[in-house]
């Protein structure tokens, strides 16, 4: 799992953005409205998760020669 993380780690921190700017988004427009709220509050921390796990990829413990 931390090889396809390290391998994609781009890619994954694009997704994080999107999530994130989906969610900050959708909050905006749907303001006040329950359920449209709730969907962009997951998807803003899931986004910023995402970009935080992208973020914390190491290469100092992972031999890419291998791959």
């Amino acid at each position: 799992m931390n090889i396809f993380l390290f391998k994609n780690r781009k890619i994954i921190l694009v997704l994080g953005i999107l999530l994130l700017l989906c969610g900050s988004i959708i909050g905006i427009l749907k303001w006040g409205i329950e359920p449209e709220e709730t969907i962009a509050g997951f998807l803003c921390g899931l986004g910023l998760g995402v970009i935080i796990i992208s973020f914390a990829q190491k290469t100092d413990h992972i031999n890419t020669d291998k791959i």
